[in-house]
């Protein structure tokens, strides 16, 4: 039996009344999903035997691609209302504190340091230091000293390094498919003399954690420079930029705001904020799975609120 010459408008009523992806949850998105594919199913059908204007179903099939999500195994969700203060596995404090704060959720506190001079032999001039070197030195180090230093953690005891580092650094070591969408709730709150802060997350490769994707947030960006930046890091532990934008992203105001970063088997990433996409890149420098996702805290006031990573089959 044929379909009927109105199954298109079917499609597109199911289409439209459906939950957006980043918003559903649970059966919600078991639902959604179930409904796209067999959509899938129905113009594969009406393109096969011919059942509508091909224009038209090329249409449709766009439409659904928009509301599909690949990304369909859950692979880390928490919402850090544990009573702490550590934060429940996988998580790991691998430096400096992030403590649950039943208010705010895992929040991280590092206050600036005194600047440090830099010579003629640093490269750098006035003490600043770019986003790219930064980037080597947090991923090189405080990702290595995540990993590889638990078992000195552990014999200091159950938590935070022994020493303050002048910088936080959390890890949760799990498997992460090539293709992820990771949504972060965060906040963020001002903290005086600040002038150089920094946050830092992204999924990493490895044992010594030296390659990886980062999302480098900067609080307090000098008019032309990034306030979101988007990198890459070899294994040999070279970066390179990959996209940005220097737009006021306003986390400061201490309400909660979403974050989403979303990579497809094709390696297209997006990242948007509050449901407004700020950049997307393809980049295919990866294309096995990811061994963890770190948080670095290098200057700043932060609290995850909550933290969800799906991935792929």
């Amino acid at each position: 039996m044929k379909l009927s010459r109105h199954w298109p408008a079917a499609l597109l009523l199911a289409i439209v009344l459906a939950p957006a992806p980043s918003l559903a949850q649970g059966g919600e998105q078991d639902e959604l999903s179930g409904l796209i594919d067999e959509l899938r199913l129905l113009l594969d059908r009406g393109e096969r035997e011919r059942l509508a204007d091909p224009w038209y179903l090329r249409d449709l099939r766009a439409l659904v691609d928009r509301y599909d999500w690949p990304w369909r195994k859950r692979l880390l969700s928490d919402d850090f209302s544990s009573r702490g203060p550590q934060p429940a596995e996988p998580w790991q404090v691998t430096a400096g504190e992030f403590l649950i704060d039943w208010r705010h959720g895992l929040r991280s506190l590092v206050r600036p340091a005194a600047p440090q001079q830099t010579g003629s032999q640093g490269g750098q001039q006035g003490g600043q230091v770019s986003s790219e070197d930064a980037a080597k030195a947090l991923i090189g180090s405080i990702l290595q000293q995540a990993l590889g230093g638990q078992g000195q953690q552990q014999q200091q005891g159950q938590g935070q390094a022994p020493q303050d580092p002048g910088f936080a650094a959390v890890v949760a070591p799990i498997r992460i498919s090539n293709a992820f969408a990771i949504k972060v709730a965060l906040s963020e709150r001002p903290v005086d003399q600040l002038s150089l802060g920094r946050l830092e997350l992204g999924p990493y490769q490895g044992q010594a954690a030296q390659a990886g994707y980062r999302l480098i947030y900067s609080p307090i960006a000098p008019p032309g420079t990034p306030s979101l930046e988007l990198i890459r890091v070899s294994s040999r532990g070279t970066s390179a930029t990959l996209e940005l934008t220097d737009a006021k992203l306003g986390l400061g105001d201490g309400a909660v705001h979403e974050l989403l970063w979303t990579r497809d088997r094709g390696g297209k990433m997006v990242v948007a904020l509050d449901g407004k996409t700020l950049f997307s890149v393809v980049d295919r420098g990866f294309r096995d799975p990811f061994d963890g996702f770190s948080v670095v805290n290098a200057g700043g006031d932060y609290a995850l609120r909550q933290v969800v990573i799906d991935g792929t089959q």
